[in-house]
């Protein structure tokens, strides 16, 4: 891959705000299963196969971000669901059997849109997921580093040693 095209994929990725990176991966996740059934009207095994591939990709990124701990039995079911979407996939992969990716289809469209009006019902409140512990350090040693106040710069430079690594 040129190296200017995934440096410009990293930036983009670490700028996006969570929620837009949320609906854009279930976004490719529904076009990734509609491209695999078009392979199947297509016969085309490999179109089949990679698509699906995709979508189970998507799926794992899915369940590794969940916080089961702290998301009690709403994140249990989440991942619950998404285990049996992959075992469909793998069926509707393995078997070729259609039924089990229209199933899948189904379930992701609806976990999309049910996102997507989370996000905006959460943006329309005024809300993001933009920011996170480190972009708080980032601002607050900002905030230090070109301060206007009339403090004694000696004292700025100790505190910002105070929270080196706190959030690395």
């Amino acid at each position: 891959m040129n190296p200017y095209l995934k440096q410009y994929r990293q930036t983009q990725m670490e700028t996006t705000p969570k929620e837009q990176i949320l609906l854009m991966l279930y976004d490719g996740a529904v076009r990734f299963l509609h491209q695999a059934k078009a392979g199947f009207a297509e016969k085309n095994i490999e179109k089949i196969h990679n698509n699906l591939i995709k979508v189970q990709n998507i799926i794992t990124e899915f369940e590794t971000s969940l916080d089961i701990e702290n998301g009690g039995e709403f994140a249990q079911n989440l991942y619950a669901l998404y285990e049996f979407m992959n075992r469909e996939l793998v069926k509707a992969n393995m078997k070729k059997d259609e039924s089990s990716l229209d199933l899948v289809i189904k379930h992701m469209t609806e976990l999309r849109d049910t996102w997507r009006e989370a996000v905006k019902k959460f943006k329309a409140e005024g809300n993001s997921l933009n920011t996170n512990d480190y972009d708080n350090y980032n601002s607050l040693n900002s905030s230090k580093i070109y301060s206007t106040d009339d403090t004694d710069e000696e004292d700025d430079e100790d505190n910002e040693d105070d929270n080196i690594g706190e959030y690395i």
